[in-house]
């Protein structure tokens, strides 16, 4: 939607801001903040956490890295700010009194409408020229301290206006927010029911009237009459992939290698088919870890837990994946059956719960179906599942669309690009 702009603007001086509506006044952020510099315990003030979600009292099971009697006081009303640059955007205005981490900012607003300052210090453009202002290393990041932060020049407008565009800011978001949530449901929906297709598929096959017997394994059920159920050692060996020692040696790498070095990262990105890596072994490297060839299913069991990946290109892969050296099924149809993730059932949550080895993963029992039906089981996968996948692929940038949208919006909103008075 286009919103109107206001009759006149002058230049600011600060990129951030640009040009802003003539009546608007320039003030440093220090004029209408007081940092709250007050120390205190969490046993008398309850501890709270800075997120992306604002300021929300601490899990019981968060770790705890302060001493109990150095954390900053919060009084309800206060903006709190993450300082460190990995936490970009985590900040708020905290409902409650509490106490933070001594690397957070506390700032108590004067003669400034609370609700505008939430939309305003949480806008990108302000988080952008916040953080650029990083003056000191916490825990090996970039911070930024209030003697820098409270030079901000900020546009503020009357207060009657600053109230109007937290009402319009408060409305808009929420539609927006919702639409995203939706969207979010969406594929919350959609990938439930892909996985559903896949363990459905390779359980049952793709004839609905065939046959059936008991499989005797829960995760199972029944299966065609015509098909095994066994465990995964007794079609191949489950091994570890290994490392050259130390593994930031130079020499156990080289650009031109033949081999790639895979990573956890590796396989996160690569969406379950690994066509490039950010590195390459040398000779001596690719010789003291586990290479496995084009087409080679292995799993992840460490970092992201129980991922499963096939190679598409020569590949050398560590001891935080297992392999599987004289797979007698279709390395396709084994990678469906791990990425339904049902056969992980009774070893933990999928993710970083998961405890596997090549014992665990060998005794996995799993259906083995004909050689043939295994081939069209995974050519009906691949068909359906590029199905969901578009429409996962569509929701999703639905909301990058709308998050953009929403974040240029309470930008536009706070810096005067647009006029929402009338609107408001």
């Amino acid at each position: 939607m286009n919103w109107p702009a206001y009759d006149s603007y002058r230049g600011t001086g600060e990129q951030w801001l640009g040009n802003i509506p003539e009546h608007w006044e320039l003030r440093p952020l220090g004029f209408h903040f007081t940092e709250r510099k007050t120390t205190v315990s969490d046993v008398d003030y309850p501890p709270l956490s800075v997120t992306m979600g604002g300021i929300v009292p601490q899990l019981e099971t968060a770790a705890k890295t302060d001493n109990p009697e150095n954390r900053k006081l919060v009084l309800a009303g206060d903006f709190v700010i993450n300082s460190r640059s990995d936490r970009k955007g985590s900040a708020g205005i905290s409902d409650r009194d509490g106490s933070v981490s001594v690397i957070s900012t506390v700032l108590e607003p004067r003669d400034i409408e609370i609700d505008f300052v939430h939309h305003l210090l949480r806008s990108r453009a302000f988080q952008e020229e916040y953080y650029r202002f990083g003056s000191g290393i916490v825990a090996d990041l970039w911070s930024t301290r209030y003697s820098a932060m409270k030079q901000i020049t900020l546009a503020v407008p009357p207060r009657n206006e600053q109230r109007a565009i937290a009402r319009f800011l408060d409305r808009e978001t929420t539609k927006i927010d919702a639409l995203i949530a939706k969207q979010e449901q969406l594929i919350a929906t959609l990938r439930e029911d892909r996985a559903a297709t896949i363990t459905q598929a390779v359980t049952k096959g793709l004839d609905p009237n065939v046959e059936m017997k008991n499989s005797g394994i829960e995760w199972i059920g029944e299966i065609p009459v015509d098909w095994q159920v066994r465990q995964i050692k007794w079609g191949s060996p489950v091994k570890r992939g290994a490392s050259p020692r130390p593994i930031d040696d130079p020499k156990y790498f080289d650009d031109e290698g033949e081999w790639s070095w895979v990573r956890i990262a590796d396989v996160s990105a690569s969406g379950g088919r690994l066509r490039e890596t950010t590195q390459r072994l040398s000779t001596l490297g690719s010789s003291l870890s586990v290479k496995i060839s084009p087409g080679s299913l292995f799993i992840s069991i460490a970092g992201t837990v129980g991922k499963p990946c096939i190679t598409e290109i020569p590949a050398c892969i560590h001891d935080g994946f297992v392999y599987f050296p004289t797979l007698d099924l279709n390395p396709e149809y084994l990678y469906r059956i791990f990425e339904a993730g049902e056969c992980y059932k009774g070893l933990g949550k999928m993710g970083t719960q998961l405890n596997l080895n090549t014992d665990t993963i060998g005794s996995i029992h799993v259906p083995f179906p004909p050689s043939e039906e295994q081939r069209r089981i995974v050519h009906g996968l691949n068909e359906r599942c590029a199905t969901i996948d578009k429409l996962i692929g569509k929701s999703t940038e639905m909301i990058e669309t709308l998050r953009e949208y929403r974040s240029a919006l309470i930008t536009d909103a706070v810096t005067g690009k647009i006029d929402v008075r009338g609107v408001a």
